[in-house]
């Protein structure tokens, strides 16, 4: 067991993917925030991992209250960030944790997709460069590790639900003088919004339709200021409009409601409403 990092997962009905990917993970500490909470899974795999603790939170927390929760349980260095849809095995995680004790001010390091065609995990502007086995970056999307007590005083905005709380992770760091790293030969596979359970999929899209929109305003509100987030949600508001119409057209009712709550999401953040909704069953 590796003594100095421990995995933390936020979940939501993953057990399934959960595990797959933790069997691959046994050598290391791992604490699940399960967000379903939903008693039957922590007994499932801590029955099945006995490296594994889960917690069940008073409530849903989403991403950012969760990784906090997370990190401030760990007893560990190092914490490594993931998601149930991403599956890293144990010697990418110890390249990462080798690669990591040699840089100064470190924020993040991160893996690379094994296949970054359609996209990448990180965002390279004109202040990247090419530093031998990693590159510097401007942002990371997820699944990365972190020195605990380096970033101790810029953990996640708790006012993020869902979306977005990593790139603004990211800025609050660079802002702290602190470095984001991704590990060029160090990769991971992505199952792309898989994690969670089939049955709860209409749950989720009308969450993910609500909170993107909310999330993205507030990221620039808070980051820039109001005018500019306005021109920046403008966009996402003309298009759930042009959707919502030509999928009522079309008889699409399912569709037609997801468009309605993104457009609700948008009118929520522009009135500066808290981060408020959950979809129920």
């Amino acid at each position: 067991m590796l003594k100095n990092l421990t995995i933390i997962f936020n979940a939501y009905f993953s057990q399934q993917s959960l595990i797959k990917v933790l069997k691959n993970l046994k050598n290391f500490k791992i604490i699940i925030i399960e967000n379903s909470l939903q008693q039957k899974i922590k007994t499932e795999l801590e029955k099945k991992y006995k490296n594994v603790k889960v917690i069940i939170p008073s409530h849903n927390l989403g991403l950012a209250k969760g990784y906090n929760l997370g990190i401030s349980k760990a007893k560990t260095k190092y914490v490594f960030l993931n998601t149930p849809d991403m599956l890293i095995k144990s010697r990418s995680i110890k390249k990462l944790l080798t690669l990591s004790k040699k840089i100064k001010k470190l924020g993040i390091i991160s893996p690379r997709y094994d296949n970054e065609k359609n996209f990448k995990n990180y965002i390279i502007n004109k202040n990247s460069s090419d530093k031998g086995q990693l590159l510097l970056v401007d942002s990371i999307d997820n699944n990365f590790l972190i020195n605990k007590k380096l970033v101790k005083k810029n953990l996640f905005d708790e006012n993020y639900f869902l979306y977005f709380e990593t790139v603004d992770f990211c800025l609050n760091l660079k802002r702290n003088g602190l470095k984001l790293f991704v590990a060029k030969n160090v990769f991971f596979k992505h199952f792309h919004s898989k994690s969670v359970d089939k049955k709860y999929d209409n749950i989720v899209k009308k969450i993910r339709a609500w909170h993107y929109n909310w999330s993205k305003f507030y990221y620039y509100r808070k980051n820039f200021n109001y005018i500019y987030a306005i021109t920046k949600i403008l966009p996402n508001f003309y298009q759930s409009i042009k959707n919502f119409i030509i999928n009522f057209i079309k008889l699409d009712f399912f569709k037609s409601k997801l468009n309605l709550i993104e457009i609700y999401g948008i009118v929520s953040a522009v009135m500066c409403l808290k981060s408020f909704y959950r979809a129920k069953k």
